[in-house]
């Protein structure tokens, strides 16, 4: 069984003027702290428990040899779009502009790593380099009606499932769909 890598997640604002940019200067924190740095758009995610569930089937994914992605990062992503293709995932990573985002910062398993200096100081060091470029804001208190059509439009979720189910269960309507990525490898 793949061990379990420990990980962390908030809620950040971020202004970005340069993607290209901001991910080079997020790898190169990434590096240094030997971890993987996740940032998935707020605007296109239901809440936290859809973040969550993308990093942990992600890193299930890996653990199993098993991943779509070339790297953990993208492999997030991928499991938060419910898609296959890396361009889709993509779409929920970081825009140009004022924006928030879930961030991840994801503990390497390297056990050489984990003797020298410990999985929840690199997690810690990382953030404090990343609050440099990012504030920690509130979390969002579940989601916003304005944003349920845009998820349905993501997620094909229809009118009808929402009358059934009620708009405030989207979030388990989206992690649902995202789990059929599993299926559909």
């Amino acid at each position: 069984m793949a061990e379990e890598k420990k990980w962390s997640l908030k809620m950040v604002g971020m202004h970005v003027d340069s993607v290209p940019e901001t991910l080079s200067r997020i790898r190169r924190i990434a590096d240094h702290h030997n971890v993987w740095i996740v940032c998935m758009n707020a605007h296109m995610m239901a809440g936290r428990e859809h973040a969550i569930a993308s990093i942990e089937q992600a890193i299930r994914a890996e653990g199993e040899g098993r991943m779509i992605a070339r790297s953990l990062e993208m492999e997030v992503l991928l499991y938060a779009s419910g898609q296959r293709q890396t361009g889709q995932g993509m779409k929920f990573g970081l825009h140009e502009g004022e924006m928030s985002a879930w961030v991840a910062v994801i503990a390497s398993s390297d056990e050489e790593r984990r003797e020298r200096r410990g999985e929840e100081k690199a997690i810690k060091e990382a953030w404090g380099e990343l609050f440099m470029i990012t504030k920690e804001i509130p979390e969002e208190q579940g989601i916003p009606e304005e944003r349920v059509p845009i998820l349905q439009e993501l997620f094909g979720i229809s009118d009808a499932e929402i009358s059934l189910v009620g708009s405030d269960r989207i979030s388990e309507l989206v992690i649902e769909r995202t789990a059929l990525l599993n299926i559909l490898k």
